[in-house]
Formats: C-alpha cells, structure tokens, sequence
C-alpha cells in the first residue's frame, strides 16, 4: 500500500512539473504597522506606514485542471520617514527618523484560473505567506536651534538587537487575482499578519500590507 501511495505521489509531482511555469516578478508593497498597548479597559493604538519594494522569483505548479499551487521567493525592502519638532520660546528642535527593513517573503499560494481567450487568463490565489526580517534599523537626526545656533547629533536604533522586543518571524494571509497575458501578468493582492511580532508585555504589533506587481513567466 505505500508503495501505491508512493507510485501515485511522484506521479502528480512529476505531472505537475511537467507543466509548471517559472517567473520573475517586481512590484510595489507598501507596509503597515499596528501597534496597540491594552492596561486593563485601557487601550491605545499606533500606525507606523512605511513604502515598500520587491523582486523575486515564483514557480507555479499545476495540481488538476486549472488547479494550481505558487511557489515564492521575494526579498523586499520597506521605507519611510517621519519628522516632529519640539519648542518653547527662543529653543527648539526638529527630530526626523529614518526606517528601513529588508525581509525574505515565501509565499505558498493555491490558485484557480480561467481562461478568457488563447491568450488571456484570470486566476485568483490565496494561502500563507511567511515573511522572515533579516534587517531593520531607525536612524534619527536631532536637530537643536537655541538663541539662532544650532547642533546637530544622529544616532542609530536597531529593531532586532538583543535588547528589542521585536520578533523576525510572521506568518501572513495573502489573497489577490493575476491577469495574464501569454508570459505577461499583472498582479494584486492584500497579505494580513497573524501574528504578534512583538513580545513586549501589554503590546500587540501586527503587520499588512497591500501589494501590486508585474510578472514575467520563463
């Protein structure tokens, strides 16, 4: 009997290989933060919008029919920059922060086509997305004026050295539609974070993302 359900097992793998299709694809992923501290009754939210960029590659199996499952691999990078100032009188000064983080992506996503014509195809896709943070660093520049002279000083924040609370790992919900025409495709989506990317105490942090990208199948 395992040798049944072996023989049956290679035989879809290799039937899907047979038609599978490698891509290369670009695309535009702006990055939300969600941070909320609950004490009690209490509770209090922020939202930290950072730009985000990817590439990478993905290779689409066909499992029955217009069945298919997506294998991924992008890396992406987020950005953004926020600025505050602060002051009394004939002293103040102006903060701005930097934010940049790079991450690997894996997405594994089940998809179902239909075909509009020889040449155009709609499909729909949805499934995890697991998302691993292999950077992440806030650069802040202050700058005092006090009485018409000013200073300035930079430091440097890193978000997963061994004093952070933050966590590299997320598991996300990814769910979008691609339009392909012949090797071309044109792609959306919405990934939600599941988890909580943060273990500081009274703190949940969750992340998503709205992305859209072209693709290219080899």
């Amino acid at each position: 009997m395992k040798k049944v359900f072996a023989i049956l097992a290679a035989t879809v793998l290799f039937a899907g290989m047979a038609s599978a299709q490698l891509g290369i694809n670009v695309g535009y992923a702006p990055q939300t933060y969600k941070t909320t501290y609950t004490s009690g009754s209490t509770s209090s939210t922020s939202t930290r919008n950072l730009n985000g960029f990817f590439a990478g590659v993905n290779y689409n199996m066909n499992i029955t029919g217009d069945l298919g499952v997506s294998f991924g691999v992008n890396y992406r990078m987020n950005m953004g920059t926020d600025n505050d100032a602060v002051g009394v009188g004939i002293a103040g000064a102006s903060v701005e922060n930097k934010y940049s983080q790079s991450l690997i992506d894996v997405p594994v996503l089940f998809n179902y086509g239909l075909k509009l014509t020889d040449a155009l195809k709609l499909s729909v896709f949805v499934g995890p997305t697991i998302s691993f943070a292999l950077a992440g660093n806030t650069h802040t520049t202050v700058t005092a004026t006090v009485l018409g002279a000013s200073s300035t000083t930079e430091s440097d924040a890193d978000w997963y050295d061994s004093n952070s609370d933050l966590k590299k790992l997320d598991i996300g919900g990814t769910i979008g539609a691609n339009l392909q025409y012949n090797d071309f495709r044109l792609f959306g989506g919405y990934n939600l974070g599941l988890l909580n990317t943060t273990g500081a105490d009274n703190y949940t942090r969750k992340a998503s993302n709205w992305f859209i990208g072209i693709g290219y199948s080899l």
